[in-house]
Parts: structure tokens; C-alpha cells; sequence
């Protein structure tokens, strides 16, 4: 299903079948509909509603992270959905944590998600004082970007890079609900410490380490399910 906002192309597909809680997905920066397509598949199985978003990939160039949250919670409310269990992934997790802040979801489900201020090692200043000097004096930038900032189009960088440089961390303690967060013990992009600050930051929450990457929920997909269907359906 395609909606438009404000000008603002966004696709969903949902399975509502009665009263009870709704599951809604929010992929990484890149995705699509296909990026939670097991997870929400797995969750239509369960008997429960689900929702399935998949971020526009154009929006104007001003845009930041609390633009694309706003833009979820009027596509939540055009689908009829009131006070959903968020499962967010990087990018989908940055605007998952900034409706849980301000409590409009019931319960709260993260994996890798971004939104955290970096620690920053030597190589990394490195590799962002390259990246900076070559901007500046208008050098060819050779692949020193990210890899979400290369694959993204170039009117968009404005956008990713506002909200990369966009930290939440200031808004974990006004998470109130209940929350599952589950981390790939190998993932770099999000790396394991950012999964136990958002577990000191968050009151109600519990965490768990899965086999994988920056894409556990995929690698370690049945254990995965297995978590989130015990969370959702206590």
C-alpha cells in the first residue's frame, strides 16, 4: 500500500486480523519492505497484526531524524494503529526510540539499532579527518565514506548525514516501556557496547547477544523470532 504525506511517497503493508497488540517493523537506511519480510511474515503466523514500513527514499532536503518518526506515526495513524510494540533495526531504531520516548508505543524492541553517540578510536578520527579534508578541497572521496553514505543518492547525503550526526542518547530515560533488545555479538557497524548502554539507559529492559553481525536478526533469524514472539505474546 502507497500513502503520500505531505508531498512524501510512503509504502506499508499490513495484516490486521482482530483487537489485540499490533507488531510494526522499521528496517535500516536503505532497505525496504523485503529487509523484515521473515520477521513480519513470522508475526502474520503468530495470529497477531503487523505492520511492515518501508522508509521513502526521497524526502526534502531539510529532513531530519524526527521528521522521518513523524512521518511514521501519521502513517501509523492512516493504517489505524494506536500504541504498536516498535521493532526497530539501525535507521528504523533511531525513530523506534524517538516515538518510545515519547510514549507512543507499548512496548519497545531494538536490534543493532543505531542513534547512540560513537566512541571514536584513532583509526576512525583518521578515517574522518581524510573524509573531511577531501570534501573541503573538493578531492575525489575514493570509497572514504560509509558504506550506507556511498550507496546513497547524492541529494540525499545531506539528509543521512544530519541524521547520523543526529544522538539520542539524551532520550533513553524517558523510555518508559518495556523493552527487548537483541545484539549481534559480532556487529561493527553497532557495535556490542551500544547495546548495553541502551540497556543501562532504558529502565525496563532486558538484553540478549545472538549469533551475527550488524544483521543478527537475519543470521540468527529462528532465535531471533523465538525472542520476540516470547516478548510480544507474554
Amino acid at each position: 500500500m502507497l500513502i503520500e504525506i505531505d508531498g512524501v511517497a510512503c509504502e506499508y503493508e499490513t495484516h490486521i486480523v482482530n483487537d489485540g497488540d499490533t507488531l510494526v517493523f522499521l528496517h535500516g537506511w536503505g532497505g525496504d519492505l523485503r529487509s523484515f519480510a521473515g520477521a513480519y511474515n513470522a508475526a502474520c503466523d503468530w495470529g497477531v497484526n503487523a505492520v511492515n514500513v518501508a522508509f521513502p527514499k526521497t524526502v526534502p532536503s531539510d529532513w531530519g531524524i524526527y521528521d522521518y518518526a513523524t512521518l511514521t506515526e501519521r502513517v501509523l495513524q492512516s493504517a489505524g494503529v494506536e500504541n504498536p510494540i516498535l521493532i526497530g533495526h539501525s535507521f528504523g531504531g533511531r525513530v523506534a526510540v524517538i516515538l518510545a520516548s515519547q510514549g507512543k508505543c507499548k512496548k519497545l524492541v531494538l536490534t543493532g539499532s543505531a542513534g547512540l553517540k560513537p566512541r571514536f578510536d584513532i583509526r576512525k578520527k583518521y578515517k574522518i579527518a581524510k573524509y573531511r579534508y577531501r570534501v573541503k578541497h573538493g578531492k575525489p572521496l575514493d570509497g572514504t565514506g560509509s558504506i550506507d553514505y556511498n550507496n546513497t543518492e547524492v541529494g540525499m547525503r545531506g539528509v543521512f548525514v544530519r541524521i547520523v550526526n543526529s544522538h539520542l542518547d539524551r532520550l533513553l530515560p524517558y523510555i518508559k516501556c518495556k523493552t527487548l533488545i537483541v545484539w549481534g555479538k559480532t556487529d561493527r557497524e553497532t557495535p556490542p557496547y551500544m547495546a548495553r548502554r541502551f540497556k543501562r539507559g532504558i529502565a525496563d529492559s532486558a538484553l540478549v547477544f545472538i549469533d551475527g553481525g550488524h544483521y543478527g536478526y537475519v543470521e540468527s533469524n529462528c532465535k531471533f523470532l523465538r525472542l520476540v514472539k516470547s516478548f510480544v505474546l507474554e
